[in-house]
Formats: C-alpha cells, structure tokens, sequence
C-alpha cells in the first residue's frame, strides 16, 4: 500500500528533516538528502507550520460551546 505524506513541520535543529503526516494518520520523520522516512511521536524538537499547530491546537483543545 502506498503511502501519501503531508509535510507539516520541519525539526527545530536540522532543518533538512522533516516532519510529515502520512494518510495512515501516523507521524513520519522525513530525511530530504535520502527521501527515507520513518515513524516518530512528535515533541518540542520539531517546528509544526503554522497552520497545522492551529488545527492541533483545536483538536486538542476545541473551544467550549
């Protein structure tokens, strides 16, 4: 089965890693130099892009009725 990834953040110290979402929902770390990936729980060592923290933030805290 393939695998389709969206980049949403890149690491805080080497940039030429990236963070992407794959469409089976898990989190990847993707390595620009080889395009290998491998699965990773995201913490404070990676930079989410801005939009994707707005919808994390909503999904792990959504607003009160």
């Amino acid at each position: 089965m393939t695998t389709v990834y969206s980049i949403i953040g890149e690491h805080r110290e080497d940039p030429a890693r990236l963070l992407a979402l794959g469409s089976d929902g898990q989190h990847y770390a993707m390595i620009l130099a080889s395009g290998a990936t491998f699965p990773v729980e995201p913490d404070d060592d990676w930079h989410l892009d801005d939009i994707q923290s707005e919808i994390e933030g909503v999904l792990l805290d959504p607003p009160s009725p």
